[in-house]
Formats: structure tokens, C-alpha cells, sequence
């Protein structure tokens, strides 16, 4: 297959600890210097460790310390994303045809994450899709995936993915109360244990290779395919024996069309924390049968732990130095650690080495790891991409009214506002475990485990691989943000809760769903604002469509009520679940067909809605129309549950045959819009 059939890279931008543009990085990494130093930007007294990679105020950057976690992080992004475009000359490209995905572990927030992704759109004039991808530390990772997916289903022409993260005191509280900080310089591979925190912004320029021909862009790389994968082990530590990791990366290269021993460098997630670095280790050893071929090496020695920007900052380390026949060195190594690689490019300098393919991964807390496959564009070559048939199996609702599919219709399916009285996850399956969980943990699991009830699916042993979740929210939880928030206000930044804080990133309570509900497929949560459950079942049904080695994928949202909210005023808080399976496969369900879906800009629901019925086989009638904001979508505040509820009521109607061809749409939010046709 030829380079036409690939993703191609046509743009790279970058800021961080050791520079605000690309050439800057480049320069830096091929000198061997290190961007980690003393915190300036807070007070970091009461803390054993008081180091960091910031980002410095330079030229025409300048970082006000006295600005919110969100102006730094737009601050960030905005040089970044305007030096891709720039290189990728996107200017020639209709603004409705270029998207953004952006990852982001924000967790220091004001207002919600997915405002970001849209006033950064805004200020570039990119009218497209705007998805935010929020996996913690495999952030902007997961972004690069989830943009190769709007390419190849044709929502875009043009998408700018990557991610943006900033180091504020609460982040680092957290971090320094996991005890995961090293006291000097982080020392990936070796000794001291431990990570140094960073942060900036990275972002690449993605198009379909004979769309930036046809343009005449020049190609710097190409991302021929990615993996993703939920340990379903911890909701901070990873599995010791790294087969999250190894899934990720075997799927990756599956996605690609690769061999393990095609693959020549690594540059790894090497946090440098006593835990992680042998999990990974084991992983890529599982992976890619390492060999005195396979060189491994960390970035993080040299511009930190960027946090949701560190597997897109890492990633254009990689392409910057692989287009100069170099291998980035991992700084501060002075010796390797037990289960680690004798040599993982130790050293101040890069090593000249020529190769063609080369991984990236990250990790996150609740287990989500993602891997990207990079690639010289000569050699850049993918296998065709099968377009299976998605089937919708099962359907699970909790909220105000109860539990289950049956309590939703009866209690009026619209009408559920307000809270849900506290209940037990064994009132759901005395299997369940609900130590650690909050409101939201709880509220997604119960639903997920009556979508699978319903489906008469039980996850075994050999099905746990190939199933998956994408859960579509749009805060972390307000119970978890509350308690982190009174741990700090009662002990101070220095005794802030550890559990607490793992707990307060967007994808925490899929973590902990796919945890009790043993899931190891592809992971990961998006946000959109109002739309977001429709989103999360959308990007679900792409990993079944394009990838043959995933069976069954979870597609959910939830919704969780802050105390101070009015719940009279606001829709209701809860849970909704479909499965979604793979036509043919083992675990395929009866059930309804989604035939179709498209994401278009905001705005543009005609458009969105044209593409899934000119997509769709058998005619363009639809019986009935379920809109988003029908059941509670569209009012003074933004909810990922009503999109998927309408998505449940199309469903419930097919199957009692009320209809025979139903449309789902969504428009509310001021990101994305989508529609979803399914037929009986």
C-alpha cells in the first residue's frame, strides 16, 4: 500500500521548558540541555521537592503568574498551534474542513475543559469538529488517534491535534502528595526514583497524505497508526507486568500494518516513578521482543512530565530528531535500575542512528494508555481499513427515576431531573466493588453493567482484550473536586489528599469502571460540552469499524450534580450505556444497526446530518427524529447525558418497532455536531 493511503504530519509547533518553537526544541535536544529547574512561578515551601520544567516568559510569550490554570493553558497553546498551521501552510484549507482534537489533563479548572479547545479554534478560524481528549497523562496521545479516525471517516480535511497542560500548585500538590516527585531531576531508567513535573503545548498538523499532495504541503512524517488500552488494574499505579502498555502498542502496530521487529525506537512514557518504568519496561519487552535492535529513551529527563502534553511534545521530539537521523538521549541517566534497559540512550547527546518506524507511549491514572506508531514518510505504509458493521446490543439507564431501561421508559424518559438518591453498586451486581468510587464512578458502572446485562453479554477472560469504553462527560466529578478542595483548605497544598486527586481527572470514573467491569480494550473520554454522550457512542463505533481486533465497545456519559446546583433547573444527574458490537464477531448481539454518523463544526447540523444520510445504504427517509435537546439538552447548562439518551430512545424505538429508521441528532454545544442514523 502506498504513502496515499497514510496519515501524513504536515506541521509541527511546540512549547515548553527548553522553548517556544520547534527549532528551539531541536536545538536544545541535540545540545543535551535540560529544562528543569527551580519553581518560580508559587511558593513551593512545605514541599520536599520543589523543582520544575516551566515554561519561561520570552519574546513575544509571556507567562503571568498571576493568570488562571485556563489563560496559561491558552497562552500555551495559541504560539503552538499557529507555528503547525503556519509550517502546513492550512490557510489553503476551508476553515469548516479543519478540526482540532486536543488533549489536556487540566485538572486545576475554572470552567469547563472543552471551552478551551473552542476559544483556541476560535482564535485560528478552524470551523470543524472540536473534541477534547482527557485520558490524564496519555492526553494529547490519544488526541493523535482520535484525529487519524476524523480523517479517515471524512469529518475533516485537516486536523490539529495535540494537547496543551500547565503546572499549577494544586497539580503539583497532588502529584507531590502520590510521593511520585523526584527531590533533584527526574532520571528516567535510574536513580533517584521519581518524575518532575512539567508543562507547555504541542501540536501537529494531520491530513490524509493525498489530500496534503493535492495541496502541495510537504511531508514531515506520518502517523500510519495508534493503539489504546485500559489496564483495568489501578486507579494511579499500573500493572507490574505492563500488558496495558503491550496491548496499546500491539494495536498500534496492528492499526499500521507493522511487525514488532520493524519497529527500530521507542521513545517512552519514562516517568521516572519507581512503579511505572518497570511496568513499561515489561511492556515494551512483551510488545516488541526487545533486541539489541530496539533502542529505548525518555524524554521527560530533559522537559519534565508535560502531563496532558507529553505524548504530543514527546511525539514532535521524536520526528524532530528522526529527520535528522538522531536518537533523543534520556538526560540524567547515571545507571540503569533493576527491570529497566541496560542503556536507554544515556548520555547528554543524541545518538546518529537512521530508522524508519518508531513508537511513542504514554500512561495515565485509571490505566489509559495510548501509542502512536511515527514514521520517515518513505517508508510510511498502512493496510486498508475494513469497514465493519456496528450493531447496538444493549442499553443501560440509572438515574432520578431508577435503574435500568425499563425505569427510564416508565418514568417518562424526559422528565428525569434532579438527583439520584445514594444506592449501592451491589444493589446493581454484589460483584461490584464500590471502595473508591464517587457519584460519578458509581453512577457510569451501574449503567454500563445493565447495558451489558442487557446485551446478555458476559465479559470473559478471552473477551477482555477486545472491549472497550469511551465515556463522554463533561467535569470530573464534583464529589471528588469538593473533597480534594477541603483537603487542601483544612491541611494546606502540602497535606492534600492523594485519593482525592486521582480521582479529579475527567477519565477517573472510567478507570474505575473498567476495573470492576474487567475491560482492557481501547480507553479513553471525550468532551464536546452538550453532546458529549453522543460523542463518546460516535468515537466508540469508529474502533469497530476500523479495527478488526475489537469485539465490543462501551459508549456512555454521566452527569453528576454539584451541591450548589439547582436541581429543579437542571437536567438530571445519572448514567446512560450502550454496547456496541462488532458484526460477526463473537460477542455480536442482536439489536439495532447504526448505519451511519458524521461530526461536523458547530453550527452545522445540515452538514452533519447530509454526510451520515448520503453514508447510510437503503435510501435517505428517516421515520422519526430524536434530538438532543428533547431530553434535556440545550439549557443554561452544558450535560453529556441528554445526547445519549436520545441515542437510547432511538434505540428503545427500534426495538419495539414504534420505528424502522430513526436520526440522532445533537447541536447544542458551541463544538461539535453530530448525527447517527440506525435502522432496525
Amino acid at each position: 500500500m502506498s504513502l496515499e493511503r497514510s496519515i501524513a504530519v504536515t506541521g509541527l509547533g511546540s512549547v515548553c521548558a527548553l522553548g517556544h518553537d520547534c527549532t528551539s526544541l531541536a536545538d536544545a535536544v541535540e545540545a543535551g540541555r535540560c529544562g528543569i529547574g527551580p519553581i518560580q512561578r508559587f511558593d513551593t515551601d512545605g514541599f520536599r521537592v520543589r523543582t520544575g520544567a516551566e515554561v519561561r516568559s520570552s519574546g513575544e510569550l509571556t507567562v503571568d503568574p498571576r493568570g488562571t490554570p485556563e489563560d496559561l493553558c491558552i497562552a500555551f497553546a495559541r504560539p503552538a498551534a499557529r507555528e503547525a498551521l503556519a509550517q502546513a501552510g492550512a490557510g489553503s484549507v476551508a476553515p469548516e474542513r479543519c478540526a482540532i482534537v486536543f488533549g489536556t489533563n487540566l485538572a486545576d479548572l475554572t470552567r469547563p475543559v472543552h471551552e478551551l479547545a473552542s476559544e483556541l479554534a476560535d482564535g485560528l478560524e478552524a470551523q470543524g469538529p472540536r473534541l477534547t481528549i482527557c485520558t490524564a497523562c496519555s492526553s494529547s496521545t490519544g488526541a493523535l488517534g482520535i484525529a487519524s479516525d476524523l480523517l479517515w471517516s471524512g469529518a475533516a480535511d485537516l486536523v490539529l491535534a495535540g494537547g496543551a497542560d500547565v503546572l499549577t500548585p494544586r497539580v503539583f500538590a497532588g502529584f507531590h502528595a502520590l510521593g511520585v516527585l523526584n527531590p533533584d531531576r527526574c532520571a528516567p531508567f535510574s536513580q533517584p526514583f521519581g518524575t518532575t513535573l512539567g508543562e507547555g503545548a504541542g501540536f501537529l498538523v494531520l491530513e490524509r497524505a493525498e489530500h496534503a499532495h493535492a495541496r502541495g504541503a510537504s511531508i514531515l512524517a506520518s502517523l500510519p497508526g495508534y493503539g489504546l488500552s485500559a489496564d483495568g488494574y489501578h486507579e494511579t499505579s499500573p500493572d507490574p507486568g505492563g500488558r496495558g502498555v503491550s496491548r496499546a502498542i500491539r494495536a498500534a502496530l496492528s492499526d499500521a500494518g507493522l511487525e514488532p521487529e520493524d519497529i527500530s525506537y521507542v521513545n517512552a512514557h519514562g516517568s521516572g516513578t519507581e512503579a511505572n518504568d518497570p511496568s513499561e519496561w515489561n511492556g515494551i519487552r512483551h510488545a516488541l521482543a526487545a533486541s539489541a535492535n530496539l533502542w529505548v529513551s525518555s524524554s521527560k529527563g530533559a522537559i519534565g512530565h508535560a502531563q496532558g502534553a507529553a505524548g504530543a511534545l514527546e511525539t514532535i521530539v521524536t520526528i524532530l530528531m528522526m529527520r535528522k537521523g538522531l536518537v533523543p538521549p534520556t538526560l540524567n541517566f547515571v545507571g540503569p535500575r533493576p527491570f529497566a534497559p541496560d542503556d536507554p540512550v544515556g548520555g547528554r547527546v543524541p545518538r546518529a542512528r537512521i530508522y524508519e518506524h518508531a513508537v511513542c507511549v504514554n500512561s495515565g491514572f485509571g490505566g489509559a494508555n495510548a501509542a502512536v506508531v511515527v514514521s520517515r514518510t518513505s517508508a510510511a505504509t498502512v493496510r486498508p481499513r475494513a469497514r465493519a458493521r456496528v450493531m447496538v446490543g444493549g442499553l443501560g439507564v440509572v438515574g432520578p427515576g431508577g435503574f435500568g431501561l425499563e425505569a427510564w421508559q416508565e418514568g417518562g424518559r424526559r422528565g428525569w431531573r434532579g438527583r439520584m438518591a445514594d444506592f449501592s453498586l451491589a444493589e446493581v451486581d454484589p460483584r461490584l466493588d464500590p471502595h473508591g468510587l464517587d457519584r460519578s464512578a458509581r453512577f457510569l458502572t451501574a449503567a454500563s453493567a445493565f447495558a451489558l446485562r442487557d446485551a446478555g453479554i458476559r465479559l470473559t477472560r478471552r473477551d477482555r482484550e477486545s472491549a472497550g469504553l469511551v465515556l463522554g462527560s463533561i467535569r470530573p466529578s464534583p464529589e471528588s473536586v469538593k473533597s480534594y478542595g477541603e483537603s487542601v483548605e483544612e491541611h494546606g497544598l502540602a497535606g492534600a489528599s492523594a485519593p482525592a486527586f486521582a480521582r479529579i481527572v475527567l477519565n477517573a470514573p472510567a478507570g474505575f469502571c473498567a476495573k470492576l467491569l474487567s475491560i482492557q480494550g481501547p480507553l479513553t473520554a471525550v468532551t464536546v460540552g452538550s453532546g458529549s454522550g453522543l460523542a463518546a457512542i460516535l468515537v466508540a463505533a469508529e474502533q469497530l469499524r476500523r479495527r478488526p481486533d475489537v469485539a465490543i465497545m462501551l459508549g456512555a456519559a454521566v452527569d453528576e450534580l454539584a451541591d450548589d446546583e439547582d436541581e429543579g433547573d437542571a437536567s438530571g444527574e445519572g448514567s446512560a450505556c450502550a454496547v456496541l458490537s462488532r458484526e460477526g464477531s463473537r460477542s455480536a448481539t442482536d439489536g439495532p444497526v447504526l448505519a451511519a454518523w458524521a461530526l461536523a463544526g458547530p453550527g452545522r447540523l445540515d452538514d452533519a446530518v447530509e454526510r451520515a444520510l448520503a453514508e447510510a445504504e437503503g435510501g435517505d427517509g428517516v421515520d422519526a427524529i430524536f434530538e438532543e435537546r428533547t431530553y434535556g439538552g440545550g439549557g443554561a447548562e452544558d450535560r453529556a447525558l441528554p445526547s445519549a439518551l436520545a441515542f437510547v430512545a432511538a434505540c428503545a424505538a427500534l426495538r419495539t418497532g414504534e420505528v424502522s429508521r430513526a436520526l440522532v441528532t445533537s447541536a447544542s454545544g458551541d463544538a461539535t455536531t453530530m448525527a447517527a442514523l440506525l435502522h432496525a
